[in-house]
C-alpha cells in the first residue's frame, strides 16, 4: 500500500480499509474538519479515494479573492459569463471544501484543501475580499508558508477524479466553485461561452450535478431559493460545524441542507440534475456528430439519401424546469440528381 509520486503523476494502488476505518470516517462531523496543507495533500487524497468508493455524493465549496468585475444583479447571462470568465481566469482559488456522503447523508468527510497564495505577489485580487476572509479565519501567513501548490493538487486530484466516474456534484449557488473546479482541473482558462462551459462540466464532471440554491426555487418555505445557505440550514434545522465564509464548513452544511431537503420534501432528484442558479443552460454531455442513412419521400424508393445529425452542443436550448425539452434531430437531406 502506498503512493508513488514521479514527474508530477502518481498512482494509488488498489487498497482495502476496515470497517473501523469507514466507521472513523462517519464520525468525522463529530471530529471536525480536515485541513490539508502541502505537508499532509497525499496523506488526505489517499483516505478521500478510499471513501469515494462507498460515499459517491460530493459536495464542493470554494474561496477565492473577490471580484475584479462585478456582475449588476438583472445582467444578461452572456454579460455574466463574460464578468466570471474575467474573474476566474485572472485570479486563483484560496481554498477547495469537499465532503463527501452517501446517498442516505451519510457524512464519510470534510476536507478542506488550503492553497498557496502570495499577496505580495499577487497581481489581481480585491483588498476587500482578503481583509473578510482573514476575518472569517483564513491564515494567509500559512498559505504562503504551507499552501498546496496549485498544479501538483491539480495533477493528483484529476487522478483521484479518474478512478470515479459515477460521482454526484452538489453546489450551493456553484457557478463560480464550479469555473474554479474547471479552470483547476483543465489547467486551462474558461472557455469562451456558457454552452461551452457546461460542456465541460459534463465532460470532466459528469451530467449529475445539482444547485441546491436552484433547488431551493420551488419551494414557497424556503423563500424560493432567495437566501443564502446560512438562512436556509436555519429554516430546515440544520447545524453548522465550524466558521462560515470557509470552504470545508460550507461544504459540508451544503451537503447536511441538501440531505435534510430530500428527507422534508422527498424531492425527485433527475427533476434538477444539470441545473445551476442563475443559469438557464443546462449541463448535458454533448453528442457526437452522425451520419445517417434515411428514405426521404422525395428521392427514388430503395436508395438511402445522407441526413446529417449535428451535434447537441449547436443546436440545444434552455431546458425549462420540470420539462425535458428534447431539441429536433435537424437534418439536412441531399438529392441525388
Amino acid at each position: 500500500m502506498g503512493i508513488l509520486y514521479k514527474e508530477t503523476t502518481f498512482m494509488i494502488h488498489s487498497i482495502h480499509f476496515s470497517s473501523t476505518f469507514y466507521q472513523e470516517l462517519s464520525d468525522h462531523c463529530e471530529m471536525g474538519i480536515r485541513q490539508v496543507w502541502a505537508c499532509n495533500l497525499m496523506e488526505e487524497l489517499q483516505k478521500m479515494d478510499a471513501a469515494l468508493h462507498h460515499h459517491k455524493v460530493v459536495s464542493m465549496d470554494s474561496e477565492f479573492p473577490g471580484f475584479l468585475r462585478k456582475t449588476p444583479r438583472r445582467s444578461d447571462e452572456l454579460s455574466a459569463f463574460a464578468d466570471m470568465k474575467f474573474n476566474v481566469d485572472n485570479m486563483k482559488i484560496i481554498q477547495l471544501g469537499i465532503t463527501l456522503s452517501d446517498e442516505n447523508g451519510i457524512i464519510a468527510g470534510t476536507w478542506e484543501f488550503n492553497f498557496k497564495f502570495l499577496i505580495e505577489t499577487e497581481v489581481f485580487y480585491d483588498p476587500k475580499s482578503i481583509e473578510f476572509l482573514k476575518e472569517s479565519g483564513i491564515d494567509f501567513e500559512e498559505l504562503r508558508i504551507n499552501g498546496i501548490d496549485q498544479l501538483f493538487f491539480s495533477n493528483m486530484f484529476t487522478h483521484v477524479l479518474s478512478r470515479h466516474r459515477d460521482l454526484k456534484w452538489l453546489t450551493f449557488h456553484g457557478l463560480y466553485d464550479l469555473a474554479y473546479m474547471v479552470k483547476l482541473v483543465t489547467k486551462k482558462p474558461l472557455p469562451v461561452s456558457m454552452l461551452d462551459f457546461t460542456e465541460i462540466i459534463a465532460t470532466v464532471f459528469g451530467c449529475c450535478v445539482l444547485d441546491v440554491k436552484y433547488m431551493a426555487r420551488f419551494y414557497d418555505d424556503l423563500h424560493r431559493g432567495e437566501l443564502g445557505l446560512e438562512k436556509l440550514a436555519k429554516i430546515l434545522g440544520v447545524k453548522r460545524v465550524g466558521g462560515s465564509h470557509l470552504a470545508g464548513s460550507d461544504s459540508l452544511l451544503t451537503a447536511r441542507v441538501f440531505a435534510r431537503m430530500k428527507t422534508v420534501y422527498g424531492i425527485e432528484e433527475s427533476r434538477f440534475v444539470g441545473f445551476l442558479y442563475g443559469v438557464t443552460t443546462r449541463i448535458c454531455e454533448p453528442v457526437s456528430t452522425q451520419v445517417i442513412p434515411t428514405f426521404p419521400r422525395c428521392c427514388e424508393p430503395g436508395i438511402p439519401q445522407l441526413c446529417q445529425v449535428l451535434p447537441a452542443s449547436r443546436y440545444c436550448r434552455p431546458m425549462i424546469h420540470g420539462v425535458f425539452l428534447y431539441p429536433p434531430i435537424i437534418q439536412h437531406q441531399y438529392r441525388v440528381l
